[in-house]
């Protein structure tokens, strides 16, 4: 497996390319924590019990959308759309699900 050489760099190991990859990856994780901690302590020590309102913009709670407004859909409109009434003569979607030789499935469309 892999060891660190003597000026502190990892090696890597040849066969095993998942290894080297998480290896890679975590490097750093520890000096992000430490930073992290950091200012999170700082930030805790300035802003805790500060009123929302005197917070720097960027923390200051987001408008988000009423969820009432969510009522007012109209969640039947389909219900008026030509190609969905009956006797409706242009094209059509038609799908269709296909069994692969492998044994996965997909499904297709096609317009008539």
């Amino acid at each position: 497996p892999s060891r660190s050489s003597p000026n502190g760099d990892i090696r890597l190991v040849r066969r095993d390319p998942v290894r080297n990859f998480v290896r890679i990856m975590s490097e750093g994780l520890e000096d992000f924590a430490a930073v992290r901690k950091i200012i999170e302590d700082k930030l805790h020590q300035e802003f805790y019990n500060v009123p929302t309102k005197d917070l720097p913009p960027r923390m200051q709670p987001r408008q988000l959308p009423n969820l009432q407004d969510a009522a007012k859909i109209d969640w039947d409109d389909w219900k008026s759309w030509e190609w969905m009434q009956p006797g409706w003569k242009g094209i059509k979607m038609h799908s269709q699900c296909v069994i692969n030789a492998d044994g996965s499935a997909e499904v297709r469309s096609v317009w008539k």
